[in-house]
This record gives C-alpha cells, sequence and structure tokens, in this order.
C-alpha cells in the first residue's frame, strides 16, 4: 500500500533535543476516494501538521482555514491527553462543506459531521452557525486505531462528546444531567449499555450528554487504564474492572449528579440542535 510521508519537528524544553516523528498519510480507500477523487466535485487540499483539509474554493470553511487550524490544534491536543498518548502516527483527510443540505448530497444525509472509521476521513459542515466539532470526530477515528472497536456506543459516542466538552453551558456534560435528572429525563443506564441507539431515536441529545456524564464520571474518577479496558472488555466485566456491580455506577453517579448545579439561565432550546 502506497503511503504519504511527513515529518514533523519536535522540541523537548525539558532536554533540548530535537527529534523527528513521521506522519503517514495511508493511501486513501476506495471509500475516501470517491468523495475526495470524485471528478463531478471540485475540491482544493492543503496539508497542516497531521491533517489534510479538503474544501470547496468559494466555501466557508476556504476564507476560515486558519481558524480550521486553530481549531485542530486544539482538538488534537486535547484527543491525545483523553486517549493517554503523546503522538499519533496517521494522517487524516478532513473534507468540509458549507451546509447539512450539502452534507446530504455528498454523504446521503443531513448531518453536521461524521468519521468514518478506519478510513481516516473525517466529514464536517461548517458555517457561521454551526462550528467543526474535530474533537467529537477525530475521536472516533483516533480511539479506534489506538484503543480499537468498541461494541458500545455509550463509550464511543460518550467519549467523544466527553472528548468535545461543549455544550453552551460550564461543566456541560455534568450541569446539563442535572437538569434532566431534575426533569426525571435521564435514560436507565443499562438501556443505554444495551440499546444505546433505540435511546438516540427517543432522545438523542439526552442520550449523548447522559453518555458523556458516565464517561467523564468513570474516565476521570478511575482513570484512563480502566477506560481502556471497559472500552475492549465491555460492560459485561465491569465487576471485574471496577470491582463493583453496573448498579452501583448508576446509584453512585445519580446521587453525584444531584450534587451538580443546574445553570440559572438553562434554555432547552439551546440544544434542539443539539451542541453547537
Amino acid at each position: 500500500m502506497k503511503t504519504f510521508i511527513f515529518t514533523i519537528l519536535i522540541i523537548s524544553s525539558a532536554l533540548t533535543k530535537v527529534f523527528c516523528q513521521q506522519v503517514i498519510f495511508r493511501q486513501p480507500s476506495s471509500y475516501v476516494l470517491g468523495f475526495i477523487g470524485n471528478d463531478t466535485i471540485s475540491f482544493s487540499s492543503v496539508n497542516y501538521k497531521s491533517f489534510r483539509i479538503y474544501f470547496n474554493d468559494s466555501s466557508y470553511a476556504a476564507n476560515h482555514l486558519d481558524k480550521i487550524e486553530q481549531e485542530l490544534d486544539i482538538a488534537y491536543s486535547k484527543i491525545l491527553s483523553v486517549l493517554g498518548i503523546s503522538f499519533y502516527d496517521k494522517g487524516i483527510y478532513l473534507l468540509a462543506v458549507d451546509s447539512k443540505e450539502e452534507m446530504k448530497k455528498l454523504m446521503g444525509y443531513k448531518a453536521k459531521g461524521g468519521a468514518a472509521q478506519g478510513h481516516d476521513l473525517v466529514f464536517f459542515v461548517y458555517n457561521q452557525n454551526i462550528r467543526p466539532q474535530f474533537k467529537h470526530e477525530i475521536f472516533h477515528l483516533i480511539s479506534f486505531e489506538i484503543w480499537g472497536k468498541t461494541k458500545y456506543r455509550l463509550l464511543d459516542e460518550g467519549g467523544a462528546t466527553y472528548t468535545d466538552n461543549f455544550c453552551f453551558y460550564d461543566n456541560p456534560m455534568y450541569s446539563i444531567n442535572a437538569y434532566y435528572l431534575s426533569k426525571k429525563k435521564l435514560f436507565p443506564i443499562d438501556s443505554l449499555v444495551s440499546n444505546f441507539d433505540n435511546q438516540q431515536k427517543i432522545d438523542d441529545v439526552i442520550a449523548y450528554i447522559q453518555s458523556a456524564g458516565i464517561f467523564k464520571y468513570l474516565y476521570e474518577k478511575y482513570g484512563v487504564g480502566k477506560m481502556k479496558l471497559l472500552w475492549t472488555g465491555g460492560f459485561e466485566n465491569f465487576n471485574t474492572i471496577y470491582g463493583f456491580p453496573i448498579e452501583q455506577l448508576e446509584t453512585d453517579w445519580l446521587n453525584f449528579i444531584k450534587t451538580v448545579p443546574i445553570p440559572k439561565d438553562f434554555d432547552m432550546n439551546k440544544l434542539k440542535e443539539g451542541c453547537g
């Protein structure tokens, strides 16, 4: 398989040594080439560090590449921190469009963004009203490569939403859950474990935010090592990994969420379209 190799120089302030780390852009799969190599769609591209960004010359993204680069730096650093790694050696293809309508023409469905795990591809809408959720979508790609595939969407989507950590309010993954708890809208945890997709159909914002709150609680209280074991070993091994049953997790988590202040200016209408 062909690869494209870029060398990044990293200076260690502590050791004052310069060493090289290589970012490898794997040859685009046929799936990726169906978009970036489609002659009927005109895309320009630029390389930025570990990313190759594709966009239409007249798009919002084309006029805000500096902002995209800034956001990518922030996202990359946060994702590596959450995953517990210092460097990721695979290049990532990013495909930008102006609207969810353009996304539907390109991908076949309306969405703000998405990630094709195993294909090194993230696609996203970027305009004055929709922010590129790089931390969320790129987390899906890199976690798949570093931690492996998890069969639990509670962890996959919860981890990505936790990593993004934005939803209009301070401490959003806890404070918004505190609001949902006060309105008795939270799902039973076992329903998110066993059938996330069904709960998402009922209310996708609650499913994502609650999963992120659970991920945050487990990750920050018990550490990345146990989370990695849960990611690959699954909730069937929860008791072995954490030393207590999942029923206790639900009790402990809900008791904790009860202590979290609800934002005084909380407005449900802000969340109608998700987290921006």
